[in-house]
């Protein structure tokens, strides 16, 4: 496998939020992947809220969690209610009064709805947008959000480039790194990670391979003609574009409630590798080009 580099890290545009977007992870074994993507998993997973390298919880659809905020002052009356939000007074990031609220897994009407032991100071006006039972709904980060992230594609490479021969075993691989984005939702802030899952080749020629878990690895020094689990034997001689599209499975946490899985996969296209196909022509030559340099194969000669 290729050998990949540090975190990036990004900051990403705020998104609007848009509908929900489609799809589940597909079936793969993290325990199988390079040592350098297990160490990339390890430092990104900073808490024991993620899910982000769970084979039993890959699917996202069925193992979404919705993290709400509550008023912990809800169902008080009176004098009550007035010295409960004296103590939840707080001074929201930037100034301006606010009011701490209980950081909720579930949502409004959830009866199974459970606080997770941490608040958020929220403006109060805000706060004031709660429903009956006191919840105010997290915003949901979909696969459009993910998309509008500039999200930075694995770096495609062929070998040899920019010239193969025909019959011959050309070699492919990626190397995609993981990353990280702080964004915005709906006026709560967002961190996203991003993590590279699957990659397809399209060789240019009609063939192609994946999605496939594999990254391919660069042949060693003088190495060529060498079968690998990515590479590709051109029949026709000719000029061709190497097509790569990396897919990423992400994550997000907004306002630090925890976790949650992104609905589907970001597919970032790398920039195409152009390569020209040659036929290679083997003819017995009894010459020798420094007795006799215009003969066949020899430097200037056709």
């Amino acid at each position: 496998m290729g050998s990949g580099g540090g975190i990036s890290v990004s900051v990403g545009e705020p998104s609007n939020n848009g509908g929900a977007g489609g799809g589940s992870a597909a079936e793969w074994d993290p325990d199988e992947d390079p040592e350098y993507q297990r160490a990339l998993r390890h430092e990104l997973m900073s808490d024991d809220d993620s899910i982000f390298f769970d084979p039993t919880k890959m699917d996202t659809a069925l193992n979404r969690n919705t993290y709400s905020l509550q008023d912990p002052c809800n169902g008080e009356d009176g004098d009550a209610f007035d010295d409960c939000r004296e103590e939840q007074e707080c001074t929201v990031d930037g100034g301006g009064e606010g009011v701490n609220m209980d950081v909720v897994v579930g949502g409004a009407g959830d009866e199974g709805r459970a606080s997770r032991g941490t608040q958020m100071c929220v403006a109060n006006a805000e706060a004031a947008e709660a429903d009956d039972e006191g919840v105010i709904p997290l915003p949901v980060f979909t696969l459009q959000d993910f998309q509008r992230l500039n999200v930075a594609p694995a770096v495609s490479t062929v070998e040899p480039a920019p010239d193969t021969l025909k019959n011959m075993n050309t070699n492919v691989f990626a190397v995609a790194d993981a990353q990280a984005f702080q964004t915005e939702l709906g006026g709560f802030p967002v961190a996203v990670r991003a993590y590279p899952v699957q990659y397809t080749w399209n060789y240019g020629d009609g063939a192609t391979l994946g999605p496939t878990p594999l990254t391919g690895a660069p042949l060693a020094e003088g190495d060529w003609d060498i079968p690998t689990d990515t590479s590709h034997v051109y029949s026709e001689t000719g000029d061709y574009s190497v097509t790569l599209t990396t897919y990423f499975y992400g994550e997000y946490n907004v306002a630090g409630t925890g976790w949650q899985p992104v609905a589907g996969f970001n597919e970032v296209a790398s920039a195409p590798v152009p390569i020209s196909v040659w036929k290679a022509t083997v003819r017995n030559v009894a010459d020798d080009c420094n007795e006799n340099p215009r003969s066949f194969g020899c430097p200037g000669t056709n």
